[in-house]
């Protein structure tokens, strides 16, 4: 995996949900729409998932694969982002809003230090890129490339999201 390139991915997608997250009111952030997250949930989410996922890519597997890759870029795109209104997915408790992210000031400064832990870490190699195997909870078995990749499109997936919820709020 080329690390340049997946930091270059990471500053997209991090540059992507902060920009849009600024243009949100209060109003348009806290806007429920049924069942459906709002954009401030969606936005806590990211930041849980962030986390977690961290501390996946941190942690020992004695689980290895003989590839790099068991999904791969672009069938996580797909998968995650092409097809997103196709697979819905109920996110499992771990990973739900708790409510605990008030404010667009404190996402930003909790998000940016997660993504500048993680992308040092990558740089200093303190997280290893290798064919360590970790289980996601519906993709099953995932290589660390593979968990780096679904950081990325996790987070894009989300940026249409919130981009569908603007769009409806304003028609």
């Amino acid at each position: 995996m080329d690390i340049k390139d997946l930091i270059s991915r990471l500053n997209d997608t991090t540059d992507d949900i902060l920009q849009i997250a600024k243009t949100c009111s209060v109003e348009q952030l806290s806007f429920k729409e049924g069942e459906s997250w709002s954009i401030s949930e969606i936005l806590e989410h990211l930041l849980i998932t962030d986390r977690v996922v961290y501390e996946i890519l941190s942690r020992p597997s004695s689980n290895m694969n003989p590839s790099a890759e068991i999904i791969g870029n672009e069938k996580m795109k797909k998968l995650m982002v092409d097809q997103r209104t196709q697979r819905r997915v109920v996110s499992p408790e771990t990973f739900k809003p708790k409510g605990e992210m008030t404010d667009l000031n404190t996402f930003e400064k909790t998000f940016l230090v997660q993504r500048e832990r993680l992308k040092n870490d990558l740089t200093t190699g303190k997280i290893v890129v290798d064919n360590r195997i970790n289980r996601h909870p519906f993709l099953n078995e995932m290589t660390i490339t593979d968990w780096l990749n679904f950081t990325v499109h996790h987070s894009q997936r989300h940026v249409d999201q919130i981009k569908d919820i603007l769009q409806n709020i304003n028609t």
